[in-house]
């Protein structure tokens, strides 16, 4: 199954959700890749505590264990996040699949008795960080009453029944598809060439052509820079490889190139597309 998310559009929900609730939101593909992040600017108190990277990984993997539980539920489930704030993870669900997750939360709880002055001088000394900052970021983060937090769970869950039917999400179960999309990704480091994907999937050069015309929208070519960038995101996303490394990891030797080609399609150059994710929010 091949699943492409239009994140323009799902910009626009995340957007209009954080707008009406003030609750962060994020979305997340099947193999925890975060797609998108709105607002823009995480708080500070998750940015401070995302710049370690013991805090990042601790993050990344209280994250993960959320959206693993909701796989096993097929439902939305709040918890306490390693640093005392509530999280929520809603499962986007087609039939028996799961296509990724919705994220809200990094807000504390309105009704908590925890001592949060030994919690934070806990944090501060764990991630050797200034524990003055750590209080003052910490009054800014947003405070919710649990039954308001699953009310919004509610109305999400209502909400990801419909992503695909909106054009946000779009499915492909075509298994010839998923086998050029196999080959692509697993050679996503090396020289693609029309003549490999075919020999590999057993089809003509016509035929290939046309199928990705007509079921992806696109041309051949553009579908592989398509993986290429998105891998490449990914990587700057998550990993401190420098940024020729990322390049020559995504098949792309020369690295004026690809930064010339990153920022013509995503706006931005690597540089400014990694600032975005303060030691990645996925590691």
């Amino acid at each position: 199954m091949i699943i492409n998310f239009n994140i323009e559009k799902l910009n626009v929900l995340l957007s209009d959700f954080y707008n009406l609730t003030g609750l962060t939101i994020s979305v997340w593909d099947s193999h925890y890749n975060q797609l998108s992040y709105q607002p823009r600017d995480m708080p500070t108190f998750c940015r401070l505590i995302k710049s370690t990277k013991l805090g990042n990984k601790r993050c990344f993997d209280c994250d993960k264990e959320l959206c693993r539980k909701t796989i096993e539920t097929g439902q939305p489930l709040t918890h306490r996040c390693h640093v005392g704030l509530i999280d929520t993870a809603i499962p986007i669900k087609f039939k028996n699949h799961i296509l990724g997750f919705l994220m809200f939360g990094q807000a504390v709880p309105s009704e908590t008795t925890e001592d949060i002055d030994s919690l934070l001088k806990k944090i501060s000394s764990e991630l050797k960080l200034d524990e003055n900052l750590l209080r003052e970021s910490y009054k800014h983060l947003a405070k919710y009453q649990s039954n308001l937090i699953e009310s919004a769970a509610n109305i999400l869950k209502m909400a990801t029944r419909y992503l695909w039917l909106s054009d946000l999400i779009k499915i492909d179960n075509d298994d010839l598809i998923e086998k050029i999309d196999h080959y692509i990704h697993t050679n996503i480091n090396d020289t693609i060439t029309v003549e490999n994907i075919c020999k590999e999937v057993n089809i003509s050069k016509n035929k290939l052509y046309s199928l990705i015309k007509t079921r992806l929208h696109t041309t051949i070519g553009e579908y592989i820079l398509k993986i290429r960038l998105d891998t490449a995101k990914h990587l700057l996303a998550t990993t401190d490889l420098p940024i020729y490394a990322v390049s020559s990891s995504i098949g792309i030797a020369e690295y004026n190139y690809f930064t010339k080609i990153f920022k013509k399609n995503t706006g931005l150059t690597p540089s400014q597309y990694r600032a975005r994710f303060p030691l990645s929010l996925n590691t």
